[in-house]
């Protein structure tokens, strides 16, 4: 029953922002579609069973991703309050107002270096990518990057992933009695933060060819967000990693329209 909760809660909150993603694609997979010769198109099924497919496509991850921290997550010593709260009805061991300033802080600071960085690559570049970096996102995108990176990302890569390197490390290395050395956890953030930016370069790659300079920015400004997120993952909970990825795409729209209106 325990296990059942722990994976209502979680597929729940990821779900939703599978939904808003799949929404959100429906513009990009028109522009693909109307590149297609008519004959090509003709093979292609209709539009609502792609997004479908790719809907139960992202659920099917998310359901392993849950899973896979069911198993290993406590075991390892990482939390989420939520399931702490609604599954093993556990006090909470610091206050999460800690919590919320360290997320938020984390946020607006990897929201700045992100932003100082791009602006720093943009020269080299390609044009298509600058154009789409300086396009402001609709509301649609911004709360889709909200939800489906700030809730549904870190409980795939975060919460499946990160918990499961840890555990592997702990097992395979056997360092630590009753919890892995902090250098077990250090290595899967970084693992999971590497995860993270390269599966960023297939949606960059249907707008511009990858090239080195394209690679780099991808697994540059993806990897430090990653490392901040499971840090945060490690020391506090699933809430915080969520809470500072939540808050970097807010800050960083919020910066990017400021720097726009006096550039």
């Amino acid at each position: 029953m325990a296990v059942l909760k722990q994976f209502a809660i979680l597929f729940v909150l990821g779900s939703v922002g599978i939904v808003m993603y799949t929404i959100a694609s429906i513009p990009l997979a028109e522009q693909q579609l109307a590149k297609l010769s008519p004959e090509m198109l003709e093979k292609v099924p209709p539009l609502w069973i792609l997004m479908l497919l790719q809907g139960l496509q992202y659920s099917v991850l998310l359901a392993i991703s849950i899973l896979l921290g069911i198993g290993c997550a406590y075991r390892v010593g990482l939390r989420s309050h939520l399931i702490d709260h609604w599954v093993f009805h556990t006090a909470k061991s610091l206050p999460f107002a800690v919590e919320i300033k360290w997320s938020l802080g984390v946020g607006a600071a990897a929201a700045i270096v992100l932003l100082l960085l791009d602006q720093l690559m943009q020269p080299v570049l390609p044009e298509a990518l600058r154009a789409a970096n300086n396009t402001q996102p609709s509301w649609l995108n911004l709360l889709t990057a909200m939800f489906y990176g700030g809730i549904t990302e870190e409980i795939l890569m975060r919460w499946g992933l990160m918990s499961l390197l840890v555990w592997i490390g702990w097992k395979g290395l056997k360092q630590g009695v009753t919890l892995p050395s902090q250098g077990i956890y250090q290595g899967a953030i970084v693992l999971a933060a590497l995860v993270f930016g390269l599966l960023h370069l297939p949606a960059t790659a249907a707008i511009v060819p990858l090239t080195p300079a394209v690679i780099i920015r991808a697994l540059l400004l993806n990897g430090i967000g990653g490392i901040a997120f499971g840090w945060l993952f490690w020391q506090y909970s699933l809430e915080a990693a969520m809470l500072a990825h939540i808050s970097v795409h807010a800050f960083t729209s919020v910066l990017s329209s400021l720097l726009a209106r006096f550039a």
